[in-house]
């Protein structure tokens, strides 16, 4: 039987395909160290059977799985926490604050998602929520510390996507897990000079100015690249970042010049796709507009124009 581990990345760092969407979509991460494990982010309650194959072929036990780090609730990150939980018995579920009541009690989460996706899509990527108990749930402050084994977990509230964000630095090895705060990019998304990068202001707390502190914030914990649940190692520095912070710039004009009209933005947003794909040197980004960057295209539109609409409305 083939490998589940995607990628093994060194130092007890390792990724698994979730297969979220025929895979290349969703990663989630695993650490190791010694004879304790931690998983970062669930996906989907599908994701579980690869996970359990991959600490099998690590020798890890179910009740060996310390921590599952979750880096915001939304369901391609967080659906399966509760069937994980279930798992694994001596796991800790660790999100922010602001999220822990829609892991106890996920019926707001998955009425917000239905209105996104519609139910019949929401069945089929995500099948039955599961609620985590309380007594299960860790809800640590900016900069608290996990141990694993012998090294540190930190961990960093990231706003901007989402206000209940963490960020998730593993200091032995320097892995920086970013979630949705600093981009993704697709499998796919290679081109001739590298990885292709999408920023993602998907609904419903999308807030640029967050954004971009939380950005800047990893930019200055992170050794050079990052570890995007969507998907595996990211360089930064360079083009990839200097496309991330343009395109913030980029979609925040775009909004205010359509007046948070949703159909004007989405077809802004899919003019700044295509130049930001030449700009990248991605033709796949240029010329793809299926799996790829459609969901990606319709969820930014929609976060920017809900953004848009509760910034004026502020005013």
């Amino acid at each position: 039987m083939e490998t589940a581990i995607t990628c093994d990345y060194k130092n007890g760092v390792y990724c698994v395909e979730s297969g979220y969407e025929g895979g290349g979509v969703a990663s989630i991460y695993l650490l190791r160290d010694g004879n304790e494990a931690a998983i970062v982010d669930t996906c989907n309650n599908g994701a579980l059977e690869p996970v359990k194959r991959a600490f099998s072929e690590l020798g890890v036990k179910d009740g060996e799985v310390k921590y599952i780090f979750l880096t915001h609730i939304h369901l391609d990150h967080a659906g399966g926490a509760g069937l994980f939980a279930r798992e694994f018995p001596e796991a800790a579920i660790v999100v922010h604050e602001r999220g822990e009541r829609h892991l106890t009690d996920p019926s707001k989460l998955i009425a917000s998602a239905e209105s996104v996706y519609g139910q019949a899509v929401m069945k089929r990527l995500y099948g039955d929520i599961l609620p985590v108990r309380a007594d299960r749930i860790t809800m640590p402050r900016d900069g608290c510390e996990f141990r694993l084994g012998g090294r540190r977990v930190v961990c960093f509230d990231t706003p901007g996507h989402a206000r209940h964000h963490l960020a998730y630095k593993d200091v032995s090895s320097g892995a920086v897990f970013t979630g949705d705060a600093y981009g993704m990019s697709y499998a796919e998304l290679f081109g001739p000079e590298g990885r292709c990068a999408i920023l993602t202001t998907s609904p419903v707390q999308f807030d640029p100015h967050a954004m971009r502190a939380s950005m800047r914030r990893i930019d200055d914990i992170a050794n050079g690249e990052v570890y995007p649940t969507h998907f595996g190692l990211l360089p930064t520095g360079g083009g990839v970042s200097d496309s991330l912070y343009r395109q913030l710039d980029l979609y925040v004009e775009a909004a205010e010049r359509a007046e948070g009209d949703l159909d004007v933005i989405r077809a802004s947003l899919r003019e700044l796709f295509k130049e930001e794909a030449s700009r990248q040197n991605c033709s796949c980004l240029a010329s793809n507009f299926g799996r790829v960057t459609v969901t990606a295209l319709e969820l930014n539109a929609q976060g920017l124009a809900l953004w848009y609409k509760k910034s004026r409305n502020k005013s």
